[in-house]
Formats: structure tokens, C-alpha cells, sequence
């Protein structure tokens, strides 16, 4: 079994753990490090226990402020999700009026109607395109911005 020596807040700390958990813990140590030093700076030289619970405090609610992000983005992907949802199926809609109407017309020129849907469609296509890049955008901050 490895044995880790880490340093947190400027004090040594030595940890066994199972094979392969080395690169986790180093980097948990870091995090754990940093907000350490940002305690000695706002309260001097804690004995080690506080040290350690201050600074675990400190992670967690960082952690506490990333589920939170990480929630209403899941729901705003939601939302975004079912508005491409009620997009896609007006934009069905107006298809099939238009090919509908474009059909019942074919030895007349286009009435105002199948023009106006035509650009209906057109704008609906647009909308959906840009619906469908926020979504991948939102779904790579949630990537990105859940913890591994």
C-alpha cells in the first residue's frame, strides 16, 4: 500500500492509500493546501485541528456553491431542452402545412399564406440551430464544471 507525504498549511502529513488513488489525493491535497493558506492568512497560526476544520469548511461550501451552479444549470439545460423540444415540433408543423399548401398550389403562384410560412420555417430552422448551441454550450459548462 503507498504511503503519501503531503503538505497542508505548512505542516507535513503522511497517508497510505490504495494503489492508483495517489494522483486524487495529491490533487485533493492541493485544494485542501490552498484553502489552508487562505486561513493562516485571515487568522494567523490555528493549532492544526482548526487548520484542518476551518479549511474542510472553506471546501465545502466551495463544493456546496458548485452543486448549486451545477443544479441550475442542469435545470436551465431542462428548459432549454424542452423549448427545442416545442420548436422542433412547430417547425414539423409548418413543414407539413407548407408542403400542405405548396402541394394544393402547384399551378398557381404561392399565395401570401405559404410565403408567410415558408419564412416561418426559415426562422423556426434558425431558432432551432441556435436552441441547439446553447444546449451544447450548457452541456459543456455542466461538464466542465462537474467535479471528477
Amino acid at each position: 500500500m503507498p504511503e503519501l507525504f503531503l503538505e497542508i498549511g505548512g505542516r507535513s502529513f503522511s497517508i497510505a492509500c490504495e494503489s492508483g488513488e495517489e494522483p486524487a489525493l495529491e490533487r485533493a491535497a492541493r485544494h485542501l493546501d490552498r484553502e489552508a493558506n487562505r486561513v493562516i492568512e485571515q487568522t494567523g497560526r490555528p493549532t492544526e485541528r482548526q487548520l484542518l476544520l476551518l479549511s474542510g469548511l472553506l471546501l465545502a461550501d466551495s463544493m456546496a456553491a458548485l452543486e448549486d451552479r451545477h443544479r441550475a444549470t442542469e435545470q436551465r439545460l431542462a428548459q432549454t431542452e424542452e423549448r427545442l423540444r416545442q420548436a422542433e415540433a412547430k417547425a414539423a408543423m409548418l413543414a407539413a402545412n407548407a408542403l400542405k399548401l405548396e402541394t394544393e398550389a402547384t399551378h398557381r403562384p404561392p399565395d401570401p399564406e405559404t410565403l408567410r410560412l415558408r419564412e416561418e420555417n426559415d426562422r423556426l430552422h434558425a431558432l432551432l440551430e441556435r436552441t441547439a448551441r446553447e444546449v451544447n454550450e450548457i452541456a459543456a459548462s455542466v461538464e466542465a464544471s462537474t467535479p471528477r
